[in-house]
């Protein structure tokens, strides 16, 4: 299995080589963040039998040093007497719906390139502005009107007499606002109201009235930052990790698990309600993680020395500084291990990283550290990413990797010379060990290459996958047909449950990996073909080859239109739709709709907690059968 540089936008999957993170650009741990009663705080439970992570001792500290829950002090940079305005008038503000989300980094290769956050009417802002003088005031909602009303103490509470904004066109940058957070967005950003606009403020959580300064104006949104918390969350929880919201990796941290299967359940079933307009919509509660914490299997880490320090990490929200994030409470214990262990070693060797001199001497550099542990197999795969062989000192490297790392069975070296957001080159050289590792889910074996793609979080992709045979309804004679199948994975699980099953790929690289992962696992009734669906659906269609069920797990950008048509006019009884953003899965499900299917069944499934990422399975009916 190999994956192609077309697949590696998959933003989590890559999170490490992205300038910028899942677009959030809310920075929770810089805002004020008490400790709740009931919250939860740590996590419970390790898989590897260890025992149960403690809180940092610094978790409770935001970046600006302040305990958590402390109101953010004025600053000479910040807004220098600030006064409290308060809105007059308003009425009553609606809803306007919920968004979709980036790729959690699930799917194979092949896909098209995102192109960036799908837009729509709520679509936030991603970037910050400074914070200036001024206060506002959201006068609605009813629930928490006199709260909003009532003048805060400190220095946010000085000033002359109260002024009014009569619209939201008259707010500026610089300007405080008090907002009653309604949900949360697609980045995990608390979404309020200003006189009818929608208000995106990172780090508030449903629920809670909270005083922010704007920072961003746009015709349709506001964005701003959150100083204060003048109403809590009984699920706001404080974040184990002493980086959050500073590496980008991570955006719901600050809210208790529960509370972020709700949240996620919700975003589902408002975008499917905002873009079909049906109101009852059969939106099960979303599948989440006994242990919620320790499920990724790989880390791919961008290298960087500050002040002769090697760090290992994501590059920080925003920038391109590295942050070291160490002992990741979302990366499997041994992932994280191993990241130490390699990261000690090329300090000791001085081996040259990305942006030091070694490369203007002839001498190439190491770019990123890519670890992946077999969950099942216990196999440990490492490979460095380097802009070229011309590594110094590497027999010494690789002895001292080998044994620094006793579980590892490959050691790789995979030559990047661009530079450029994409982790991989094209070439990649075994400096010791095997050239893959095994892996399985279920019942199913892989063998697993540097470049190949394998789910993040095998546990969940199990649930995934069985809710897809689910909706699905297979009974043992239906032929089904994978328009986007990448490496075959969802195929394959619905291989044995099928008379025979059809994958659709356009690369022919990982058509290739499906066909040699099928013939491994002596899977004769799937077959895997080059080509575009919304083009080979038709032509079987005329050659008598009609699909019974057809499976679609695009892109985050959703269906090709010429796909859709192609659907409506093959027809099969079944249509089940996978996909990591319940906007453009919404739009999708309205032709669907419209052109004479029923929503039977949606499944969210939690694939990455901690985050705002949300995979939805939805199960579609032919109305007529």
């Amino acid at each position: 299995m190999t994956d192609h540089p077309r697949k590696q936008h998959r933003r989590h999957d890559n999170q490490a080589q992205q300038r910028q993170r899942p677009e959030s650009k809310a920075r929770p741990s810089t805002q004020p963040q008490a400790r709740q009663s009931g919250a939860v705080s740590s996590r419970q439970g390790r898989p590897d039998g260890g025992a149960p992570r403690q809180a940092r001792p610094n978790a409770s500290m935001s970046r600006q040093g302040r305990p958590a829950g402390e109101r953010a002090k004025t600053t000479p940079h910040s807004r220098p007497e600030a006064r409290d305005i308060r809105a007059q008038g308003g009425g009553r503000d609606r809803d306007n719906g919920a968004n979709g989300k980036d790729r959690a980094g699930h799917r194979a290769p092949g896909r098209r390139s995102d192109g960036g956050r799908t837009s729509d009417r709520e679509s936030g802002p991603r970037s910050a502005s400074p914070r200036a003088a001024g206060d506002l005031s959201d006068q609605r909602g009813s629930g928490h009107r006199a709260a909003s009303r009532r003048p805060a103490s400190g220095p946010s509470a000085r000033g002359g007499a109260p002024n009014a904004h009569a619209s939201a066109e008259e707010v500026r940058p610089g300007e405080r606002i008090v907002v009653t957070i309604k949900r949360l967005g697609i980045n995990g950003e608390g979404v309020g109201y200003y006189r009818r606009k929608a208000v995106f403020v990172g780090g508030a959580l449903t629920g809670e009235v909270v005083r922010a300064s704007v920072s961003e104006v746009r015709p349709t949104y506001i964005k701003a930052e959150l100083d204060e918390i003048e109403k809590r969350s009984s699920q706001r929880a404080e974040p184990p990790c002493p980086v959050y919201g500073t590496c980008g990796g991570c955006q719901l941290q600050h809210l208790s698990y529960e509370g972020q299967l709700e949240a996620k359940t919700e975003l589902v079933r408002e975008a499917l309600r905002r873009y079909t307009g049906l109101d009852e919509l059969p939106v099960r509660p979303t599948l989440g993680m006994a242990q919620p914490w320790d499920y990724r299997n790989k880390a791919q880490l961008q290298l960087e020395r500050q002040g002769g320090t090697l760090l290992a990490g994501l590059y920080e929200t925003g920038s391109h500084a590295v942050v070291d994030i160490g002992d990741c409470p979302i990366q499997h214990p041994q992932v994280n291990a191993a990241a130490a262990r390699i990261k000690d070693v090329l300090q000791q060797l001085r081996i040259p990283v990305q942006g030091e001199r070694g490369a203007r001497t002839g001498q190439d550099v190491v770019k990123t550290v890519v670890v992946r542990h077999g969950l099942r197999s216990d196999e440990l795969q490492v490979t460095l990413v380097a802009s070229g062989e011309r590594l110094p000192q590497r027999e010494a490297l690789v002895r001292r990797l080998r044994e620094a790392l006793p579980q590892a069975v490959g050691i790789a070296l995979n030559v990047q010379p661009r530079s450029t957001p994409l982790v991989f080159g094209e070439r990649t050289v075994t400096l010791w060990g095997a050239e893959t590792m095994r892996e399985s889910l279920g019942e199913l074996s892989f063998t697993l290459s540097p470049r190949a793609f394998f789910q993040l979080n095998p546990q969940q992709t199990v649930r995934l996958y069985e809710e897809v045979r689910a909706a699905a309804g297979l009974i043992g004679h239906e032929l089904v047909v994978d328009a986007y199948s990448g490496t075959g994975t969802i195929a394959l699980w619905l291989a044995p449950h099928a008379r025979e099953v059809r994958g659709i790929e356009t690369i022919p690289e990982a058509v290739r990996d499906a066909q040699a992962a099928a013939a491994g696992n002596g899977l004769t009734s799937a077959s895997f073909h080059v080509g575009a669906a919304e083009e080979l659906l038709p032509r079987w269609t005329r050659e008598g080859v009609r699909p019974d069920v057809i499976v679609a797990d695009p892109p985050r950008t959703g269906l090709d239109a010429r796909f859709l048509e192609a659907v409506l006019q093959t027809r099969p009884r079944r249509f089940v739709y996978v996909s990591c953003n319940p906007s453009t899965l919404a739009k999708d499900c309205k032709e669907l709709l419209d052109g004479g299917y029923r929503i039977a069944s949606v499944q969210p499934v939690d694939m990455f907690p901690q985050t705002s990422h949300v995979e939805v399975v939805i199960g579609m009916q032919r109305k007529d059968t």
